[in-house]
């Protein structure tokens, strides 16, 4: 593919070489200084159909322009030269940046192109034609098609991705932000089995609706780590988070209670209040005091006075 900084470089170079300044190419070229400009940073290439009159007027080749005689100028050189000139899927891919947009669908029309092919054209086309050009296609993976994502249709996107293979995980969450949430939920209950790590579910679950959500933690058994279990929370119902403590049987710690709590019900809380309180681990509840209810919080000042903690006392008797 051109580099583009390096035909920008050799732009600015030759238009210095003539004594030129932006505003006298772009007057000789009949385009704007601004076009000029852009073509000097890199911004953008020249059309194809201009590169004669460019080198022309920088008096330099157009392999000394994009770069060494290779067979991407020598493609450019025979589009110039010959109406209609066929080109390979891979010169396409190559010249598509400094092709016209009609040149690039007149010469797609001509391919047999497969998703990955169009990769590198998509940018090139709009929107209508790249859908029929994918309409029948084959789907090997959603990682592909993550690239074409933001240059397609919704309708034609959705289509696409039911075409996936059914334990495409890495590709299903590398699309989920492209997806429908019905799209989404679909690729999601029809996979053939459990992903290898919890991974899957932690670029998934904010873009899930939450009954999907709920019910995928629970076909996979909600075996999660601690972790992973801190991520889910603000995701899930309440009902599928407090079935998940449960499956731990109140063994958190600190960090972990105070991050579960906001999202818990009472009822979950309560118990796991009574798990700590019978472990010893009375300092792991004060930041739960907001989340309790006041019987809860009056066993836990109980607890405390047993134990003579009266500052403790003082900050869990605020919350009655």
């Amino acid at each position: 593919m051109f580099d583009t900084m390096k035909v920008a470089k050799k732009i600015r170079e030759a238009r210095i070489a003539q004594n030129m300044t932006q505003m006298n190419l772009a007057d000789a070229m009949g385009v704007s200084y601004q076009a000029v400009s852009n073509w000097e940073r890199g911004n953008s290439m020249p059309d194809i159909s201009k590169l004669e009159d460019l080198c022309g007027t920088l008096q330099i080749s157009i392999a000394q322009l994009l770069g060494m005689e290779t067979k991407e100028t020598a493609a450019v050189t025979r589009i110039l030269q010959e109406e209609d000139a066929p080109l390979t899927v891979e010169e396409l891919s190559e010249l598509a940046p400094v092709l016209p947009p009609a040149e690039v669908k007149k010469q797609a029309k001509k391919q047999k192109l497969n998703v990955a092919a169009l990769v590198d054209i998509a940018p090139y086309l709009d929107e209508e034609f790249l859908g029929e050009l994918l309409e029948d296609a084959e789907v090997e993976s959603l990682l592909v098609l993550q690239s074409l994502a933001p240059y397609l249709d919704g309708d034609v996107l959705d289509r696409l991705v039911r075409r996936a293979p059914e334990t495409d995980f890495d590709g299903i969450a590398a699309m989920a932000p492209f997806l429908e949430e019905e799209t989404l939920d679909y690729l999601v209950k029809h996979c053939g089995q459990k992903p290898e790590n919890g991974a899957f579910l932690e670029m998934l679950a904010p873009y899930l609706d939450k009954d999907t959500l709920d019910w995928l933690v629970k076909k996979w058994g909600g075996d999660f780590d601690r972790d992973m279990l801190k991520m889910l929370a603000p995701f899930l119902e309440e009902e599928t988070l407090d079935w998940l403590v449960k499956k731990w049987k109140g063994d958190f710690d600190k960090d972990m209670l105070e991050t579960l709590a906001p999202f818990l019900e009472e009822e979950t809380i309560d118990a796991l209040v009574e798990a700590q309180i019978a472990k010893g681990n009375i300092k792991n509840l004060a930041g739960l005091y907001p989340f309790m209810d006041s019987d809860t919080v009056r066993k836990v000042v109980k607890v405390l006075m047993e134990n003579g903690n009266l500052d403790a006392v003082k900050e869990a008797v605020m919350f009655l």
